[in-house]
């Protein structure tokens, strides 16, 4: 009799071993699923009950979730890819509570819309404008929830320049809520530009925040001793932009502060030295792998 085991085609182990796992990534992929679904009816019933009113967005919250997760993550999927998960939970959240108006000044620039897509997620829409005043106009019109408007420079121009003009209030009263991008470490082929987002909402806790300050300031005094009246009122300040016109007898400036301020902080009307008692602008969540504060 002969032998004909030698016949029957080679065990390939290799093979049964691959599709086991990628049966098993099938198990995981529909376990995820149902937990997305799950998570979006609890969003319905928190939509349906109010949960929120006025603008829906919680930069706060949200920062401090994505802390929490990311104080708990290991092994090899990169933190950048549970941010980015996360904020498109957030974005599709948004969605099914009634969706979400973002105002952008881009200045004609394509960076500053691509940081607000990186953070709002692709579903959100977005109204372009070249300058703040006009992305600003549409949260007192009620256009949109929200504006992402470029960073303070000390080269800006009086259009430019406006958080001077938060500093006199209005109605509606906006605050800067939000500093993007979150993700602070920034590494090739994502949009560079940074960005604060202003809202009319009062600014939520992360647990790790930082505040601005705008101050009216004589034209000729220094940095040096704005830091000081600041840091003697108890305020640990981080940074410090001046404005100062030509010509002009006020001058302003923006200062990053530890924490999260109230408006109402004994400490500023405590200060002497400067034209006026300093306005509390917002505070934003300190980035995820900011180093120090940053304008």
């Amino acid at each position: 009799m002969s032998d004909t085991s030698s016949l029957s085609p080679p065990h390939d182990t290799a093979s049964e071993t691959l599709a086991s796992l990628r049966a098993e990534i099938d198990a995981l992929d529909d376990r995820l699923h149902d937990l997305l679904m799950e998570r979006a009816l609890i969003i319905e019933r928190v939509a349906r009950d109010g949960g929120k009113t006025g603008v829906p967005i919680r930069p706060g919250r949200e920062a401090a979730m994505l802390r929490r997760l990311l104080a708990r993550h290991r092994g090899a999927l990169p933190p950048q890819t549970i941010l980015r998960i996360w904020r498109e939970l957030f974005s599709g959240a948004l969605m099914i509570e009634g969706g979400l108006t973002i105002a952008v000044a881009d200045g004609g620039q394509a960076e500053l819309p691509a940081v607000a897509r990186e953070h709002f997620g692709p579903l959100t829409a977005l109204r372009r404008h070249r300058t703040p005043s006009q992305a600003l106009a549409d949260l007192t019109n009620g256009a949109a929830h929200a504006a992402v408007l470029p960073l303070p420079s000390d080269e800006d121009d009086d259009q430019a320049a406006w958080w001077v003009g938060l500093m006199h209030g209005g109605v509606p009263r906006l605050a800067i809520v939000a500093k993007l991008p979150f993700w602070a470490r920034r590494t090739e082929g994502v949009p560079q530009a940074g960005a604060y987002v202003v809202a009319s909402l009062a600014p939520d806790p992360s647990g790790a925040d930082r505040s601005l300050i705008g101050i009216e300031i004589a034209p000729d005094m220094s940095t040096a001793r704005i830091a000081g009246q600041l840091t003697s009122a108890g305020f640990d300040v981080g940074s410090i932009l001046p404005r100062r016109a030509a010509k002009q007898e006020v001058g302003y400036a923006l200062a990053d502060v530890e924490g999260l301020v109230a408006r109402d902080d004994p400490r500023l009307s405590a200060i002497a030295g400067f034209m006026a008692t300093p306005v509390i602008l917002g505070s934003y969540a300190v980035p995820f792998g900011a180093t120090g504060p940053t304008r």
